[in-house]
């Protein structure tokens, strides 16, 4: 796995975000790392990311992939990843971070009626008419364009990119494990600010402790307490969007103080609260 270099990472370091408004459920961000900036970490989300320059070495459910300038890395939503510059290597990427809703359209219309929500071939695809279309949608977005024209964009890139390199998804009974999991994500999520204690989580799934926790990390990828810093984050990114104040993001989300939530926020993000909140919607 890639290791932080010797080099000022704050000379280096760019990070921008877009939420287009004409584009709902659609998030953009180019960014450039010379160091490790991420901890294992979800997103609800599709992830369509194009590598500018430089390479990485990216862990992603439990397998290493490669990826450099020119190719594009595809990430389901809910997969556990980190992807970092490599060491001795600026990487700069841009990435979209797209709603189911709009690949669910996408993969009905490509793949057939009732498709299930589709899922990559590969998580590292050389595609370079694609990786040409994904980058005009991010400068019709960046010099404002039209309506029209930036969804008939997006939807021309959704629809290569199911066509080009994905395949329909697969539906699976949900099995105890399963049952599991969403206890411990509802109750997660329902407490972010509290403290919650893995006795907590064992009365209320009847597992032991030991059980519980090999259970839970073989099932999300995750151990419950990075797993509720995630929920954390992902509901602190949905308040700073709407304007609301860091420090009240903070107290809000279940952080000890404004210090912690941006150390943790920026773990999971590779972005600072007030770099996520002051750019372009």
């Amino acid at each position: 796995m890639p290791r932080a270099n010797s080099r000022n990472p704050a000379s280096a370091l760019q990070v921008r975000f877009w939420r287009d408004p004409d584009l709902p459920g659609v998030e953009v961000r180019f960014s450039s790392y010379n160091e490790e900036a991420f901890r294992k970490h979800t997103h609800d989300a599709y992830s369509v990311g194009l590598i500018e320059t430089g390479r990485t070495t990216f862990f992603l459910e439990g397998d290493v992939h490669s990826a450099s300038a020119g190719q594009m890395a595809l990430i389901p939503p809910g997969a556990v990843h980190a992807c970092n510059p490599d060491f001795d290597s600026e990487m700069a990427y841009r990435m979209f971070y797209v709603d189911g809703s709009w690949l669910t359209e996408a993969a009905e219309e490509v793949l057939g009626t009732g498709t299930p929500l589709p899922v990559f071939r590969t998580p590292v695809v050389d595609d370079p008419e694609l990786f040409a279309a994904w980058r005009d949608l991010h400068l019709t977005i960046t010099r404002g364009a039209d309506k029209l024209e930036k969804q008939s964009r997006l939807v021309q890139c959704l629809s290569s990119l199911v066509a080009g390199h994905a395949v329909p998804g697969q539906t699976r009974a949900p099995g105890k494990a399963a049952g599991v999991v969403h206890a411990i994500h509802a109750h997660l999520a329902a407490r972010l600010e509290e403290n919650v204690t893995l006795d907590d989580l064992s009365a209320l799934t009847g597992l032991s402790r030991f059980h519980l926790l090999r259970t839970y990390q073989e099932e999300v990828g995750l151990p419950p307490h990075a797993h509720q810093n995630q929920l954390r984050v992902d509901r602190s990114k949905a308040l700073l969007a709407n304007g609301m104040s860091i420090s009240r993001v903070a107290a809000e989300t279940g952080f000890v103080d404004q210090s912690h939530f941006t150390r943790v926020f920026k773990q999971f993000t590779g972005a600072t609260p007030r770099q996520y909140q002051s750019v372009g919607r």
